[in-house]
């Protein structure tokens, strides 16, 4: 179990009690849309109240190459919440999770679109999918991807300085297809 306290650093909302809070929620074994909506204002409120969540935790390699910050890995490993950094200009590969996760931005501007299966396909192989949501988080705004198969998507910095978000995943958080779309 990992919780970072910084000494003379005020905060009124902390990591410890967003993973309590977690905890609570995901007592409710169905892990409805609406529980994952809860979430979102909770870790907006960690973003906002939290304290610089970019130098708390533990350094980690991100996917996109630039060091993000794992802030709580549950040891039960039913979630994960993370700081992540996303290169400018550089899409993520179309992908899609394990599970559900909600995102808060902390700094930068970061494009984020996401993508369902037609037809009801399962199955990533040739499959089809559709753009359901194409938008930007900035500071403080929340997005939402859910599970299979609305859990598809990308993301990356607009502009010139890197976009910065706070991540809570469901389980280990590990992306489980990636998506070839040439028109995407």
């Amino acid at each position: 179990m990992l919780y970072i306290m910084l000494e003379g650093i005020e905060m009124s909302y902390s990591v410890r009690q967003l993973v309590s809070e977690i905890e609570s929620a995901l007592l409710n074994k169905t892990h409805s849309v609406q529980i994952i909506w809860s979430l979102g204002p909770l870790l907006q409120r960690l973003v906002l109240e939290g304290g610089d969540l970019t130098i708390q935790g533990d350094p980690r390699n991100g996917s996109s190459g630039l060091e993000g910050r794992l802030l709580y890995d549950d040891p039960r490993g039913k979630f994960k919440v993370v700081v992540s950094r996303f290169v400018p200009n550089v899409p993520t590969p179309i992908h899609s999770h394990v599970s559900w996760g909600v995102i808060c931005g902390i700094s930068g501007k970061e494009r984020y679109t996401s993508w369902t299966l037609t037809d009801n396909q399962r199955n990533h192989e040739n499959s089809n999918i559709k753009i359901i949501s194409d938008h930007h988080i900035e500071r403080g705004d929340i997005g939402y991807w859910y599970k299979s198969p609305n859990n598809i998507h990308r993301q990356w910095a607009e502009g010139h300085e890197p976009s910065c978000v706070a991540i809570i995943m469901r389980e280990d958080g590990s992306r489980v297809n990636i998506f070839d779309t040439p028109n995407a």
